[in-house]
């Protein structure tokens, strides 16, 4: 199964650590998830080294959604604290290090660390805890998985997996705000995410005066937009005796970041609320492959585009032959890409911002047949080649990336 990550959650914390994928299989070693556990059993003498803050390791963080588990026996310190404590880990300076957090940005800036203090065998895990929790039941590194949390988190594909069973015995419960659940929210990129069939709206803020209408007897499968609402509402149930609770891995947003052939359930349980469609990286490798010639549309500033931006971090390059209209100016310079209206139209912004959406939404009124939105947007694509197995190809579509940022 092939794992994205969901950029509206990454961003928060990685911005510090974009200039890291340089470093891979050069300062230090990578490692899949789904080969970690087989690699832990011939291994001697390691250290599994848990970079996350303490909180998280814990599941106690104070934003739910990062309470995702740890690996059994790894050692928390927190990459920020890293530097003033490698004594504690001086012994395996010469041993097995495999360091992870929670999306594989944190740990590879703890990985250099290392490596320039001297440690020489290194192994960063990409992807991180979010990764392993995307890994298939039989894997083994399930069993190293423990958590402290009082419901059952389950990824994109496991739910496709209950929604072909019996969902009579299923409750989905999505608990995003009503704007949002009816797709009539300010932000484009919110309206753009569709809903479950039979799911049940009741917003997070409105969940302790209704949880009445939450049946008792039913696994309760809990979503919403990027997974913070979906935790705090998992918390409410347990603190209320609700036993049979899981929760999408950060949301519906993830749905779209993963493989569509696989996630067979957004084709049948699935309702989308636009008429353009969201391409996922993984996707987007396909759909170059099939549509060679397509117009790649670049919505953000001139700034972003040239790499002159003030915030180094958005300074990523741009996709290979990609034309740049910042999105407020694309509906006053239609006509300059007005002749392509027929041929698939690719959008993409820094991220999943709303901005790609409103693009896509001008270009649908202007007549054009075939817009795709770039889910996570260029830095998903860069990501994705980081840490997904079989996507590393994907990083040459990004040209001109400066080099702190590489």
């Amino acid at each position: 199964m092939k794992r994205i990550i969901t950029c509206s959650i990454l961003l928060s914390s990685t911005m510090i650590g974009l200039g890291q994928f340089k470093n891979d299989n050069v300062l230090y070693k990578t490692i899949y998830p789904e080969n970690l556990c087989n690699e832990l059993q011939v291994s001697k003498g390691y250290l599994l080294l848990d970079v996350r803050s303490k909180g998280e390791y814990s599941d106690t963080s104070s934003s739910p959604v990062y309470n995702l588990g740890h690996l059994q026996d790894a050692m928390n310190i927190d990459v920020g604290e890293l530097g003033k404590k490698l004594l504690e880990i001086s012994a395996y300076k010469n041993k097995p290090v495999y360091v992870y957090c929670s999306h594989s940005q944190r740990s590879r800036r703890a990985s250099k660390m290392l490596a320039d203090s001297g440690f020489t065998n290194i192994i960063n895990v990409n992807g991180g805890v979010t990764a392993i929790r995307q890994l298939p039941e039989e894997n083994c590194l399930n069993n190293f998985l423990v958590t402290n949390v009082s419901y059952k988190i389950i990824a994109a594909m496991a739910l496709c997996k209950k929604l072909t069973g019996n969902t009579g015995k299923l409750f989905l419960l999505d608990v995003r705000s009503d704007s949002a659940f009816r797709h009539i929210d300010l932000a484009a990129n919110v309206n753009a995410l569709g809903t479950f069939k039979n799911s049940i709206n009741i917003p997070l803020a409105s969940l302790k005066k209704r949880i009445a209408e939450i049946p008792v007897d039913k696994e309760i499968i809990v979503m919403d937009l990027f997974g913070a609402d979906a935790a705090q509402a998992a918390v409410i149930l347990a603190e209320n005796k609700y036993q049979h609770i899981s929760i999408l891995l950060e949301g519906v947003s993830r749905m779209h970041y993963g493989d569509s052939r696989e996630l067979t359930c957004l084709k049948s349980n699935y309702i989308s609320p636009v008429k353009y469609h969201l391409i996922s990286s993984v996707d987007f490798k396909r759909f170059i492959d099939k549509n060679p010639d397509y117009l790649s549309l670049d919505i953000r500033s001139p700034e972003e585009f040239a790499n002159k931006h003030k915030d180094y971090w958005k300074n990523i390059g741009h996709l290979v032959n990609a034309i740049n209209i910042p999105v407020d100016q694309l509906a006053g310079n239609i006509s300059s890409i007005e002749k392509l209206k027929n041929k698939p139209v690719i959008i993409y912004a820094f991220s999943g911002s709303k901005e790609a959406h409103e693009a896509a939404i001008i270009l649908m009124n202007k007549g054009f047949t075939n817009v795709n939105v770039l889910t996570g947007g260029l830095f998903n694509i860069r990501w994705t080649a980081g840490n997904v197995h079989g996507y590393a190809q994907l990083g040459k579509l990004v040209v001109d990336v400066p080099a702190q940022n590489l």
